[in-house]
């Protein structure tokens, strides 16, 4: 099955690209729908797309972000992606286990949520250090499965190679 992003044009989409619009034929389906498509004959931009699209089970395109959509915090420091996030997680989980147990106790223990922000900050502050020392000790493997992990929307099931070569190179330890 193709993705729907994979079949969208790369350009801004215009009026033609829709059924019923104003310069498209009124009978003409939109190029989503089962019947005849206004696209591809009349947008050829759309060609490169459709010719190639992938299956799940091809390797991921790589993914580039600009330095000015990363989303940093109020001191400057990047803040990590869900896709970071979860290619880290098992790192996490042993890592910073004592400083979630102390927060998640914390949080039990009194519903004020003021009495637990500073167990809320060293966690944040594990999580984080974590980040960095992995990245710094296996950033290619990191970067890949983490890209990997973004393309496929977080399914782990599909980057099951990329985890393994960065769990190889930055082992799951204490």
């Amino acid at each position: 099955t193709q993705r729907v992003a994979e079949t969208l044009p790369s350009g801004p989409l215009t009026s033609h690209h829709f059924a019923g619009s104003p310069s498209s034929p009124s009978p003409s389906p939109s190029p989503f729908s089962s019947g005849s498509a206004v696209c591809p004959s009349r947008c050829p931009h759309l060609l490169p797309q459709i010719s190639k699209a992938r299956s799940p089970r091809d390797p991921p395109a790589p993914v580039a972000m600009s330095a000015s959509s990363t989303p940093v915090d109020a001191s400057g420091e990047p803040i990590p992606t869900s896709s970071v996030l979860m290619a880290a997680s098992k790192h996490i989980a042993v890592r910073c286990r004592p400083e979630n147990v102390a927060f998640l106790n914390c949080k039990k223990n009194d519903p004020n949520p003021d009495k637990c922000l500073e167990k809320g900050r060293q966690v944040t502050r594990c999580v984080l250090s974590l980040l960095k020392e992995l990245h710094q000790k296996c950033p290619k493997e990191m970067d890949a499965y983490a890209g990997c992990m973004y393309y496929y929307t977080n399914e782990f099931d599909f980057c099951r190679k990329e985890q393994q070569a960065f769990e190889e190179a930055c082992p799951i330890s204490e």
